[in-house]
């Protein structure tokens, strides 16, 4: 069975199938974890699951969920009572896409223009355009993983409990028992990792983008909004073949790069982190566990 996880406030949310859990850290020491039924929109239509196609909507239910249970962990770790409504979160959703579409889509295409315009003579080439908007985002994406790092050390927590979640899930792969000191000789990265999927949609879109308009900004941004759903669908398909094909050399090249990039977004965890990360898969492995035998109207269990 593949699980999948996300990194969130003292804490770590794990998905199976059909369910989604998350384990907290509260104020007091202990560990609250709880879980519910989820059913992925992939599953609903033949046509969500095409290829493509359901990269773009993993992706985007996969937001809406890390950004709920986000909101959760949050009052759970500090206390409170008071929980964000839908609203609330799709404004805080907005708001994120917004900052996202500033620094990751205008700010590369504004800055290769004006390089064009530092040299004195605009950047005519699409390819040439591409690989200078490309490597810019890329850069922006590098200062702004690291300087979120060293800027708080709750993001170093939050990276470390990243890195938990990531030893939990190799534990479960590897077919041993879910505790702290079967992570500890395991490292922090994971080819299904978030990050490298980032990285993947970053060098994707060089090659994507080198076929769309230039001549305007403001059409050159809007255009590569448009073909994102495209981007990050392909870079969802190869993430998913190459954590199939990891052991082939040529995949571990081509894999080598988002392993490499995951060391600023995961540190070594505490075998506390670690349990709780492990709570939290444990709930949903248990959950896919009842829901596959149920008692039937005579009380036998039935698989």
């Amino acid at each position: 069975m593949r699980v999948g996880g996300q990194a969130i406030m003292e804490g770590v949310l794990m998905r199976s199938p059909n369910f989604w859990g998350m384990a907290v850290r509260t104020p007091a020491g202990e560990v609250d974890v709880q879980a519910e039924p989820f059913r992925s929109i992939t599953r609903k239509s033949k046509l969500f699951r095409l290829p493509i196609i359901r990269g773009f909507l993993s992706l985007a239910e996969t937001m809406w969920l890390g950004m709920k249970a986000l909101t959760l962990s949050t009052n759970i770790a500090l206390g409170e009572e008071e929980d964000l409504s839908k609203k609330e979160i799709a404004i805080t959703m907005l708001v994120g896409l917004g900052l996202a579409f500033l620094l990751f889509l205008a700010a590369p295409v504004l800055g290769t223009k004006g390089v064009g315009y530092l040299i004195g003579d605009s950047i005519e080439n699409p390819i040439l355009f591409n690989l200078v908007e490309g490597t810019l985002r890329i850069g922006i994406f590098m200062l702004y993983l690291v300087g979120i790092t060293a800027a708080s050390k709750d993001i170093k927590r939050f990276f470390a409990y990243h890195g938990a979640e990531h030893k939990a899930i190799k534990v479960y792969e590897r077919g041993e028992d879910l505790v702290p000191e079967n992570a500890r000789k395991l490292d922090t990265t994971h080819v299904r990792c978030g990050t490298s999927f980032v990285l993947y949609v970053l060098v994707l879109s060089i090659l994507v983008f080198s076929l769309l308009p230039i001549d305007w900004w403001v059409e050159a941004v809007f255009s590569r909004v448009v073909v994102i759903p495209l981007v990050a669908g392909i870079a969802f398909e190869f993430i998913m073949w190459s954590a199939k094909n990891q052991s082939n050399l040529v995949v571990k090249v081509l894999i080598w790069p988002g392993l490499q990039l995951q060391k600023l977004t995961t540190r070594e965890p505490t075998d506390e982190m670690v349990e709780v990360a492990m709570a939290s898969l444990k709930k949903v492995l248990d959950k896919e566990d009842e829901a596959r035998i149920k008692p039937d109207a005579t009380g036998q269990l039935v698989i």
